[in-house]
């Protein structure tokens, strides 16, 4: 098949990458000139393990090639899959405006027939709005729309793409058989249903994964103070049937706004349109932005004033394996601790340099070893792995200091934590 996906930021590049991995001819198309230049040069605009080298080898057997001219791009083309990343602001909230203006540009290429799927994050009701404006101003065109949510996971995503637990496919019921070759490429576990269906099915699994964290967040804090271990807990919990050990209970950091809070707040959105209080959905992002002062409150528990204190952060990353700042909460925790006068030391195995706003923060070391030197605590902010392979001499200059580490990361790798001043949501060693 010939595909056009439109939109070549994370997701756009990921799923125009292996659709071309699956054997169609893929253009991917953005009016973005830089970011074209750079996938031309097997280059994503994100980090993401593999996807480079995918790109390289699809280039080079040219079933996949970039473009900024919608009229090339959509030329023959049997599918245009919409894989723009939806926008949003510092409060979460999605600007969908943004989807709908770049599909009214290339509207007026798309060829009679087409078969349309959207996988940005959109609101119920948002897919089915789009086909009606497209028949609205294109009377004479045929068109046939699907939407399938997105499932892709920062520093997995390839994995995710291509062997997924189930896709998600919501489309008018006498159409199934017009998208079913192109999924059927990708995995023979296909959940159908209405449009509306899939597009709530989106931000119900967003929301309830986000509930989940703020319930076992909420749970471990009560166990700092009762004497309980949280992670005696999560094990309780992930072995009763009914729950399962895959559940989001691990007791940890806060979720980062975006992914997760842009479907709750498009639940809170729809349920004030429909005059419903949704009490449990309204209660998940104030339980979430508290439990993302943890770190904040636990330097001020144990290391009290903080003016002149030296700090060693490792990890800047939204998420391990991946090279984005962007929605950062360890950057967010770095900005904190500068305002409060501390010298702020950081270590990730990304970031070669700081963005220029950034400089008069954070002090960027070129390893572990000298971020942690002289620091009176050490705060694991991002779990890369390789932080769990560092030599004995680095261990034992970690284990000398106060070491926060929200998610218990580097706890085994660290060992005789008792011996040491060792804090972790839910549970404390010293």
């Amino acid at each position: 098949m010939k595909i056009c996906v439109f939109g070549l930021w994370h997701l756009g590049s990921v799923i125009a990458t292996s659709l071309a991995d699956l054997g169609n001819s893929v253009v991917g198309l953005d009016f973005n000139e830089e970011v074209i230049e750079k996938l031309q040069n097997a280059n994503a605009p994100v980090s993401e393990s593999g996807l480079n080298k995918l790109i390289l080898d699809n280039l080079e057997r040219k079933t996949l090639t970039f473009t900024n001219d919608p009229r090339f791009a959509l030329q023959d083309a049997e599918i245009l899959w919409i894989a723009f990343d939806t926008p949003v602001d510092e409060k979460d909230i999605a600007d969908v405006s943004y989807i709908e203006k770049k599909f009214e540009i290339v509207a007026p290429f798309i060829n009679n027939e087409m078969k349309i799927i959207i996988s940005s994050q959109v609101p119920v009701g948002f897919t089915r709005y789009l086909q009606n404006q497209f028949y609205k101003k294109n009377p004479g065109k045929k068109v046939y729309f699907a939407y399938s949510p997105e499932n892709l996971r920062l520093g997995k995503a390839l994995k995710t793409f291509l062997k997924p637990d189930r896709i998600v496919i919501g489309t008018n019921s006498d159409e199934k058989e017009l998208f079913l070759p192109v999924f059927s490429l990708i995995s023979d576990r296909l959940e159908w249903m209405s449009i509306e269906s899939a597009e709530m099915t989106k931000h119900a699994i967003n929301a309830f994964l986000a509930t989940s964290i703020c319930f076992a967040n909420e749970v471990a804090t009560l166990c700092e103070c009762l004497g309980a271990d949280a992670k005696d807990v999560e094990r309780g919990l992930k072995t009763e049937e009914r729950i399962g050990q895959k559940a989001y209970l691990n007791p940890g950091n806060a979720f980062s706004g975006g992914t997760l809070a842009r479907d709750v707040r498009f639940l809170q959105t729809m349920g004030k349109e429909n005059f419903l209080t949704l009490h449990l959905i309204n209660s998940v992002l104030e339980s979430n932005d508290l439990h993302k002062t943890w770190i904040r409150r636990k330097c001020l528990e144990i290391l009290g004033e903080l003016e002149g204190k030296h700090i060693a952060v490792l990890g800047l990353t939204y998420k391990p394996g991946t090279n984005t700042l962007r929605r950062s909460m360890s950057v967010e925790l770095c900005r904190w601790l500068k305002n409060k006068g501390v010298e702020v030391t950081a270590f990730d195995p990304a970031i070669q340099e700081l963005p220029l706003e950034l400089h008069s923060i954070i002090s960027l070391s070129s390893d572990i070893a000298s971020a942690v030197e002289d620091a009176d605590c050490v705060i694991i902010a991002t779990e890369w792995s390789e932080f769990q392979k560092v030599e004995k001499e680095i261990i034992t200059t970690i284990r000398a200091k106060m070491v926060i580490d929200p998610n218990g990361f580097m706890e085994r790798t660290l060992e005789n934590i008792h011996t040491m001043q060792y804090f972790a949501v839910g549970r404390s060693y010293s």
